[in-house]
């Protein structure tokens, strides 16, 4: 499943949409939902878009850099552990940046690690 909002600052809009190709129980139908129009404020530092070039690195390749800084060994003991997927856009460093969170949130993770969205570059382990 994925969440996505996508924001536009002259019409000062937001608007999620969720892909699920689950057919979990607990899920969202398969295929695109739109969710509900919000507005958009720029200035709201918990809402930052960001431009998609800087996308260049999918989920599949930051889930392999995280295997190779600690997420191999909790897979190992438990294989059904969850993994979430975040991508934020850092304005201290003008960088986009995969979150690899090893369970179901962040505040529960045994493991959190940090990959460069636009090069795959391991930035570090979160506490």
């Amino acid at each position: 499943m994925w969440r996505a909002y996508f924001a536009s600052p002259s019409q000062r809009g937001v608007k999620p949409f969720i892909w699920s190709g689950s057919q979990a129980p607990d899920a969202p139908s398969p295929g695109i939902t739109p969710g509900n129009e919000d507005t958009y404020n720029p200035t709201n530092s918990s809402t930052r878009v960001f431009d998609s070039a800087f996308l260049k690195l999918d989920s599949d390749k930051a889930l392999e850099v995280a295997q190779k800084h600690g997420g191999d060994k909790i897979l190992q003991k438990n294989p059904d552990n969850p993994i979430v997927y975040v991508l934020n856009w850092d304005g201290v460093t003008n960088e986009l940046i995969w979150r690899v969170i090893y369970g179901d949130s962040p505040e529960d993770a045994k493991l959190r690690v940090a990959v460069n969205a636009s090069n795959g570059e391991f930035l570090r382990v979160e506490k």
